[in-house]
């Protein structure tokens, strides 16, 4: 066996995100590595349950779908003086692993593979696998998730039948008491200015529906809650993770934002608005333009990309200077968006499997010893 045991470690700090990540990030190393243990120690079960219902946050050590979720707080110095620590332990996004078990993992002959937030920009490929040096026995690498094939990937999922599409779509429909047949939005975003957008979804003589979640985004809409009849808005609590994952691919237009949703919609096929998690300086638009940058290689129709491109980069825009373009061409050319998106999809399931791409390069390592 490459790995019979993985331990995963991720700090919930203010969001879903990096727990969001590293559930499936743990679910999708368990389905490769069937008869191995994955254990993923947080300091955030609370987020957990949210995401897996399945998850009892009071429970400190529990299994739940084959993965063993465990608060760092079992990770006493007596407990780890007797734990075994294994071969493979995955650090997500630089986190603060407790101290006893770090000192002792540090001791052996062990791979720790730093993982970080996926990044369209160009400089993650020279980093990526890059030594960390640790002075001591155990070995350390950057892993970088990305979008090319120098990149380490983004973590895959199950890619939908046409039938299971329709049967999927008819049930959010039907969960959501929706009208059948009308263009389906989905919005997960932070603060933001919503007028112009509810504006232009009044115009389109078309009925929409919209599918808001998260307090954020429900208290954006709130404010921009126009009444008319052919819009309807549904205030929806959190989905479980795959079931989200189900309604990005089924929706006509879906809003993202941080890491997680975003990597799903660029597998969804589906036409979206990503919104970066807002950074000192508006740095945040240094990602959003690498992105867009490595997106204009999908898109034949150059004025539709600088349309395109010129939305995504003023809703990003937290400078409070910056006014939300119009969206109409989003819903005037979905099918068109929906085709480029399609061919992303497409490009990054043949070429940027990140489960593939860790495990190979850890079990390189563990080979070459």
């Amino acid at each position: 066996m490459l790995f019979d045991r993985i331990d995963i470690f991720c700090d919930v700090i203010d969001n879903f995100g990096d727990a969001g990540v590293t559930y499936r990030l743990a679910r999708a190393l368990k389905a490769e590595l069937v008869d191995s243990e994955i254990r993923l120690f947080t300091n955030g079960l609370e987020v957990f349950s949210k995401i897996d219902c399945g998850i009892d946050h009071k429970v400190k050590d529990q299994v739940c779908g084959g993965i063993r979720f465990s608060s760092y707080d079992i990770l006493t110095p007596g407990s780890v003086e007797k734990y075994e620590i294994p071969e493979l332990v995955i650090e997500a996004f630089a986190c603060h692993i407790p101290a006893a078990y770090y000192e002792k993992v540090l001791d052996t002959d062990c791979l720790i593979i730093n993982l970080d937030h996926l990044s369209a920009e160009k400089w993650i490929e020279g980093v990526h696998l890059k030594e960390s040096l640790t002075g001591r026995k155990a070995k350390k690498n950057f892993f970088m998730p990305g979008l090319t094939s120098a990149s380490g990937g983004i973590i895959p999922d199950r890619q939908l039948s046409d039938g299971e599409m329709a049967e999927k779509r008819k049930y959010f429909e039907n969960l959501y008491r929706l009208e059948s047949g009308s263009f389906l939005i989905s919005v997960f975003t932070y603060e933001h200015d919503f007028h112009h957008f509810i504006s232009n979804l009044n115009s389109i003589g078309r009925k929409v529906s919209l599918i808001v979640f998260g307090e954020k985004s429900q208290r954006s809409i709130r404010k921009a809650d126009l009444e008319n009849e052919k819009l309807t808005i549904k205030y929806s609590d959190f989905l479980p993770q795959a079931e989200y994952d189900g309604l990005l691919k089924v929706c006509d237009l879906n809003f993202v934002r941080g890491e997680d949703s975003w990597a799903r919609a660029c597998l969804s096929k589906k036409p979206f608005v990503w919104h970066a998690y807002h950074q000192k300086d508006n740095y945040q638009q240094v990602k959003v333009k690498a992105f867009l940058e490595y997106l204009m290689e999908f898109y034949t129709d150059p004025k539709l990309y600088e349309l395109y491109s010129s939305y995504m980069m003023k809703f990003n825009d937290r400078s409070g200077t910056a006014a939300d373009e119009s969206a109409g061409f989003m819903l005037q050319h979905a099918q068109t968006l929906e085709r480029y998106n399609i061919s992303l999809s497409e490009h990054l399931i043949k070429n940027c499997n990140l489960i593939n791409n860790l495990l190979f390069f850890a079990g390189s390592l563990k080979n070459d010893k």
